[in-house]
């Protein structure tokens, strides 16, 4: 029953107490920590173990606990958490389902941090893996050339070269904008004035859902343009369409060097050791304890009128 009770205070969070002296002789340190603070009932609570309670809690927490008053304060609620333990003990909630099912679950949580979590972390990744990584992952640490353009779209060569020469008449009214509301055949983009937004080299539109792209011949000719500004020339589409575009924006390729992508790398890494680990060790245990399950028998389940029936697969 202690062996719970301590897996209880694990959870509810290490109550930390100043250390108290260690200029002690190694060959009265164990004495000194056996000294008891506190009794409740046959229960002992020693220096020992309030020491042992403090290392999870942080620098100020323990200088705030240098004062007396304090510390004694700490004590009075190691006392008072010890009376309702063995207050709900002597009711039987130790052997509640609620509670045994609790501590079942905090038992596995608190197994897979300390043996699969905390034993590798990001930091214990070598500068040696970071490397390797990057090397074979360099495209995701590259952002490709991006271009944003808008587009007028026209149902012949004639009316595109007309869209030019309107916006070559220096009309201030006439403006790219206001001609791809007016002419624009393309109900996605007119009403945002032909905006395009922004686009890969192939026409794959950045942020949008996967597939979504801009047509290879307005991708091609956007990134033939050397300025924001520059209009196209007519641009067959096929089918009868022909568009004017105009450039209007350019994002420069990006690369995350190895060092500014470290970080991110050791948890990426970090995390694909640890699901290794942890199934590694599901079929270690499955090996050793090969577990049975028979799912002919989960007929026998019956559930509360709220949860509706069980749909069982067929046989």
């Amino acid at each position: 029953m202690r062996r719970i009770f301590s897996v209880s205070l694990v959870l509810t969070g290490l109550i930390t107490v100043q250390a108290l002296a260690e200029d002690a002789l190694p060959d009265s340190n164990e004495a000194r920590r056996t000294k008891v603070v506190a009794t409740v009932g046959a229960t002992t609570i020693t220096v020992g173990e309030l020491e042992d309670m403090i290392n999870a809690r942080s620098p100020y927490a323990r200088k705030r606990l240098t004062d007396p008053e304090a510390l004694k304060g700490l004590v009075d609620q190691r006392v008072k958490d010890e009376l309702f333990y063995q207050g709900a003990e002597k009711l039987g909630y130790a052997d509640d389902p609620v509670v045994r099912r609790f501590l079942d679950q905090t038992l596995v949580q608190f197994y897979v941090q300390k043996e699969y979590e905390e034993a590798v972390t990001p930091d214990s990744v070598s500068d040696e893996d970071v490397a390797k990584y990057y090397q074979e992952h360099y495209e995701d640490f590259r952002q490709a050339e991006m271009r944003r353009a808008r587009h007028i779209l026209v149902a012949s060569r004639d009316e595109a070269e007309d869209v030019l020469r309107q916006l070559d008449s220096g009309d201030p009214k006439l403006t790219f904008r206001a001609l791809a509301k007016q002419l624009s055949l393309d109900t996605e983009t007119k009403l945002r004035g032909g905006d395009l937004l922004y686009f890969n080299a192939d026409g794959a539109l950045v942020g949008q859902p996967d597939g979504a792209r801009i047509e290879a011949t307005l991708a091609k000719a956007a990134f033939d343009l050397g300025k924001t500004g520059e209009l196209s020339t007519p641009l067959d589409l096929g089918d009868g369409q022909w568009s004017i575009l105009e450039l209007t924006g350019i994002r420069p390729e990006k690369i995350q060097t190895v060092e500014q992508a470290s970080g991110l790398i050791r948890r990426k890494i970090w995390r694909q050791e640890r699901e290794a680990t942890l199934d590694k060790a599901m079929a270690d245990l499955r090996a050793e304890l090969k577990p049975e399950i028979f799912p002919e028998r989960m007929d026998a389940i019956v559930l509360g009128p709220a949860s509706g029936p069980i749909e069982h697969p067929e046989q």
